[in-house]
Order: structure tokens, then C-alpha cells, then sequence
């Protein structure tokens, strides 16, 4: 009797369990991977289809992929036994791994996989997961599974509806978003009603291009992700124009997929300038060139040329500053053709590179050193008296000499960039080869303007003083102008010959060298970053230093506890460096930027520093981090 009646209540409960809770396979785990465990569930409860989750736990430091897992990994997958219908997996909005210069997309600690089987499914599932594992080494392990569906519980019910509340959603975070290409990136604008918090951009992977990590700018409610893109083989940058993209824009716990269509980069700045604006700072930043002290004596010698005819008349006068004109325009356009074939052949572009060679350097002090010692009397440059007549015969009157002084000048310009024009000169050397050559021409026509305008009316140059005795005095101050010009670029020399100048003013603050690695130490440690990248040869670099960097209270907060500084010196040719301001959509110094607990994704100062500026940053940066 009593055995009949244990036989039956073990029928009752075999009968009662499927029908009150969900199959699963229980935690699997595989002899040869001990570092993560998965958890199949189904349930049968929804009409014309049948639910699924996986649960994956991972050990702290290890990680499994999203679908598209990045520059490297496996997603994961199943490989099922018998013939199923339609299967939809859906994934979670991942997070983004970067080590070692690779960046992954996946998931750490804990993930739940929302799956659903179409139609009527097997009465029972089966089949092989594999899931990709990585820590210091990766690991891919098959976890075979076998399962019953059964009707729902109010755990499964529960567990699902979480796992779905992570899949990123079709709309509502974005008002506009837009996708566009140029050659080796990729360019995401978004915008959101509301600003942004803590915005990330996930790609799902496009044939033939692997996609590096995003540089994501925010301005108010703006968004700007440039994606850097090279082919599967790291050769060249892929044509992404017109594919078809999936991306994953989450911000603030708040995801949304969307699928773009990879269109024209369209022609404005990073900072969201119309092009208009773009193309009148560089007609205002080429204009202020002429002030800069790089290039005023060249100036200066350029008026004192015409001070020194003694015949003067409209149309020598024309000639000479006409050929100044296509000395300056050629140049600028010569540095576009540099800067094309730099961009098609995938090296780094950066204004005022010319400047880390030692050669260029070398050549041009010498030049200026000639034009100083003929300035002072010492010798004159006298061409051959064939080649004289000859320039004379076609009307020329030595007009490649004022060729060449708006040639120089136009190379002496460089290193002197007014804050004017940083941004046109970042958006030429960034967009594409239409607009830099386009704006690299607006750059010549500002700088050309005096020029132009005494070329267009002689009259202004015939209204300047007679010759007399003055001019003795103007040469001696335009030789010494030229003078100053050939010592300051012989100075550029020393750091190439291991010779590194002392400043006049001793800075207190411990600068440490320039790494991604040291930034993310140190915010690690809950630390403030402040990032100088500078070199010798740029004149608003030592703006920045003498005027804001070595005040008193600048240096005192630098040397606060839990501020780091990190200085990059780009005086010479340095990848880890070039790599660093490219990352950041950089092309010139000088560069400054803060991190902190209050700034985690990074801040970009002005190309000018103001102390209170910096200082308002700074404090601005340790957020609520006591």
C-alpha cells in the first residue's frame, strides 16, 4: 500500500512540473574552460512562437563578444540539431573592451541572450553553443545542450522581459542621425533634445572593413563620432560610400539601432561650423599671417624692394606684387599636393610638419641669413648679365626674386598659425580633397590680400616717402628683423643634434610622458589629467607656456595631489604622438586637454589658453570625487 502510494505521488509531481515551470538545461560548464558558465531556458507560453534565453556568467576579467565582436573575438553561436525554423537572437547593447591599440565590443561579468523560434519549434531543442572567452588568452568552448519547452513561470516571464529591456530600441534617443564616409573614416552625427550624458557608439561589422575605436564629440545637443576604417588586411582605407551600416547609439542606459545608408561627407567642420564660416577663417587667419613674427620681415623686405626703385610706376610695381601673389598661392597650393598624397598614401598630416625635418630648418636659416647679410651690405645677389638682359627683355624687372619672398614667406607662415586659423586648417587636412584644396586656396588668397591689394592700386605704394638717408635705417632694421628670423629657426636645430635649450623660467610641475595607457592609469586612480602637446617650433605654443602655463597659479594647481600632467613634445617626427592627436581629430599643436572624474571622456581646451579658462577646466574635472 504504502509502496503504491509513492509510486503515484511521484507520477503527480513529474506530471505537475512541466506544466508549471520552464525547461532548462541547468548551468553547463565545460572541463576545459572554468571560467564561465551558460544556462539555457525555453518557454512555450507566447502564440506561433517559443522564447529562449541564455544565460552566460564569466569570472571577473573575462569577457565573451556582441555579434559583431570588432577587431577581434568570435561571437557567440548555436548550432542546431535537426531541421528549425526562423531563429531571431537578440543582443543586448554591448560595451566597448580597448587593449593594446584593439578595440572589442561585448560583454563582461553577466549577459542574458533573448532568442525566439518562429513558428512551431521541435518538441525538443538541442544543439551545440559555442562562446568565445577572453582574458589575457581566449578560449572557444562548445557547451552541447538539450531541452523541453514547457509553459511559462513568472521567473521565466521576468527574466525575459529584463534581457529584452537591454536590446537597444528603433527610436527615441535620436531626433536626426546620418552616416557619411571619406577616405579611412567614418563620420556619425547624431541629434538629441535633451544633450548628451555619456554617449557610445557600437558598428556592426561591414565586408572587407574593420572599424577602430570612435572619437566622439559632443557639442550641446550634437553629436559627432568619427570612426577611423581600414580594409581586413590594414592596407588601405575601404570605400564606404553607399553601403548599408547597422549601428547601436546608447547613451545613459538609453540604446537605439538604427540602419544608415553611407553617404558624402557633408562639408562642414568637426565643430558643426557652416562652410561659409570655415572658408572666412582662413581668409582672416591667412590675412593675420602677415603680422606674425615669422613672417614680417619678409614683409618688411618686400617693402623695402619697392622703397629702393628709383623710377617707381604703376606697372613695375604691379608685376612685382602680382608675382609675390603667385609666389604665395603656388606655395599653398604645393602644400595641398603634399597633403593629397600624404592622405592616399595613409600617412600622418599635421600643419607645420615641415618643421620636425632638420634639413627644411637648416635651409630656410640660411636663406634668411643671406637675405640678412644682403640687407646689411655685406654682399648683393647679382644674377648673370645674361639672365638679367633676358628678364628684361620680357618685362619681368627680377620678378622670381618677389616670387620667392611670397614662396618664403608662405613656409615661414606655418609654425605661426593664429588661433584664427586652427579650425579651417583642422578641416582641410581632415575633409575631403575638394574642400582642402578648396580651402588651402582661400588660406593663399587671405594671406595675399596686402599684396593684392597694392597690385590692384599702385597707387598705395607710389604714396610711400621719397628715397633718402631713412632708407639706410630701414635696411639695418629689416636686416636685423631677418636676422632674428635665421637665429630663432637655428634654435629649431639643437633638438635634432641631442641639445635640449633651458627655459629662461624653471617650471615646478613633474611632466610625465604622453601615453593612452598613463590617462587611463590615472583615471583609474581617480586622478585628474591635464594633457600639453607642444614643440619648439610652434609660436603659439610658447604663447600658451609664458603666458598661461607658467603663472603661479597654474602651476600650483598642476601640482595638486591628484592632478597628472602629461606632455607630448612633437619638435620631432614621433608616431606614438602623431597616433595621439589623429585619435582626437587633430592635425597641429598647440593641443591641450583635461580628464577627470568629472570629465571622463576628456575635454579640449582652445587653441589660445586663458589661466582661468584652464583653471575652471581643471576644477571642472574633479567632479563630485571627494
Amino acid at each position: 500500500m504504502i509502496y503504491a502510494f509513492r509510486q503515484g505521488l511521484i507520477c503527480l509531481l513529474l506530471l505537475w512540473l512541466p506544466a508549471s515551470w520552464a525547461a532548462e538545461s541547468g548551468w553547463l560548464r565545460s572541463p576545459e574552460n572554468d571560467h564561465a558558465s551558460v544556462r539555457l531556458r525555453a518557454d512555450t507560453s507566447a502564440q506561433d512562437e517559443t522564447r529562449l534565453l541564455i544565460d552566460v556568467k564569466l569570472e571577473n576579467g573575462w569577457k565573451t563578444y556582441w555579434r559583431s565582436p570588432g577587431e577581434g573575438g568570435v561571437a557567440p553561436s548555436i548550432a542546431w540539431k535537426g531541421e528549425m525554423p526562423a531563429v531571431d537572437w537578440f543582443w543586448p547593447t554591448p560595451t566597448r573592451f580597448d587593449v593594446a591599440g584593439i578595440t572589442t565590443q561585448g560583454y563582461h561579468q553577466q549577459v542574458a541572450f533573448p532568442l525566439t523560434v518562429r513558428g512551431t519549434a521541435p518538441a525538443r531543442l538541442a544543439g551545440v553553443l559555442t562562446l568565445s572567452t577572453c582574458s589575457n588568452v581566449c578560449l572557444l568552448t562548445d557547451y552541447p545542450f538539450s531541452l523541453t519547452p514547457s509553459q511559462q513561470d513568472a521567473g521565466f516571464a521576468h527574466d525575459y522581459a529584463q534581457a529584452m529591456g537591454r536590446v537597444p530600441l528603433t527610436q527615441g534617443l535620436t531626433q536626426t542621425l546620418s552616416a557619411s564616409a571619406r577616405n579611412g573614416e567614418l563620420i556619425v552625427e547624431a541629434q538629441r533634445s535633451g544633450g548628451w550624458i555619456s554617449p557610445a557608439l557600437f558598428l556592426d561589422s561591414v565586408e572587407d572593413a574593420d572599424f577602430a575605436k570612435p572619437l566622439i564629440r559632443v557639442d550641446g545637443d550634437r553629436l559627432r563620432a568619427t570612426v577611423p576604417v581600414n580594409d581586413s588586411w590594414g592596407e588601405g582605407a575601404p570605400n564606404l560610400r553607399g553601403k548599408s551600416l547597422t549601428i547601436v547609439l546608447a547613451d545613459n542606459g538609453v540604446a537605439q539601432e538604427s540602419q544608415l545608408n553611407v553617404g558624402d561627407e557633408p562639408v562642414a567642420d568637426r565643430a558643426g561650423l557652416p562652410f561659409w564660416q570655415v572658408v572666412l577663417m582662413a581668409l582672416v587667419g591667412g590675412l593675420i599671417l602677415n603680422l606674425m613674427p615669422c613672417v614680417l620681415p619678409v614683409l618688411g623686405m618686400k617693402l623695402g624692394s619697392i622703397l629702393l626703385v628709383e623710377e617707381k610706376n604703376r606697372r613695375q610695381i604691379r608685376r612685382q606684387f602680382l608675382a609675390s601673389v603667385g609666389g604665395i598661392l603656388l606655395s599653398f597650393m604645393a602644400l595641398a599636393l603634399l597633403m593629397t598624397v600624404l592622405r592616399l598614401s595613409n600617412q600622418a598630416l599635421g600643419w607645420g610638419i615641415q618643421f620636425q625635418n632638420p634639413w627644411f630648418i637648416g635651409g630656410m636659416a640660411l636663406v634668411m641669413l643671406a637675405f640678412s647679410a644682403s640687407l646689411f651690405g655685406l654682399f648683393e645677389f647679382r644674377l648673370p648679365s645674361s639672365m638679367t638682359t633676358r628678364l628684361a627683355t620680357y618685362g619681368g624687372n627680377n620678378l622670381a626674386g618677389h616670387f620667392w619672398q611670397g614662396a618664403f614667406a608662405t613656409l615661414l607662415a606655418t609654425p605661426c598659425s593664429a588661433p584664427f586659423l586652427g579650425t579651417a586648417v583642422a578641416v582641410a587636412l581632415t575633409a575631403s580633397l575638394p574642400v582642402l584644396w578648396g580651402l588651402f586656396f582661400a588660406l593663399g588668397v587671405g594671406m595675399s590680400l596686402p599684396w593684392l591689394l597694392v597690385a590692384l592700386r599702385p597707387g598705395l605704394a607710389l604714396r610711400l616717402p621719397k628715397p633718402g638717408r631713412w632708407m639706410n635705417g630701414l635696411r639695418r632694421l629689416l636686416g636685423l628683423m631677418m636676422l632674428g628670423s635665421a637665429l630663432w629657426l637655428a634654435t629649431l636645430l639643437l633638438p635634432h643634434l641631442g641639445i635640449t635649450p633651458q627655459s629662461a623660467v624653471k617650471e615646478r610641475v613633474h611632466w610625465q610622458p604622453l601615453s593612452e595607457q598613463a590617462i587611463a592609469d590615472a583615471l583609474a586612480q581617480h586622478k585628474r589629467v591635464f594633457i600639453d602637446v607642444t614643440a619648439d617650433w610652434c609660436i603659439t605654443c610658447k604663447v600658451n607656456k609664458y603666458n598661461v602655463l607658467n603663472t603661479e597659479a597654474v602651476q600650483v594647481a598642476l601640482q595638486e595631489p591628484d592632478v597628472v600632467a602629461l606632455r607630448g613634445d612633437w619638435t620631432l617626427p614621433s608616431d606614438d604622438i602623431t597616433a595621439f592627436l589623429k585619435s582626437r581629430g587633430q592635425v597641429a599643436v598647440p593641443y591641450n586637454q583635461i580628464y577627470g572624474p568629472g570629465l571622463p571622456k576628456g575635454q579640449a581646451l582652445p587653441t589660445l589658453l586663458t589661466r582661468d579658462g584652464l583653471l575652471n577646466a581643471l576644477t571642472a574635472a574633479k567632479g563630485d570625487t571627494p
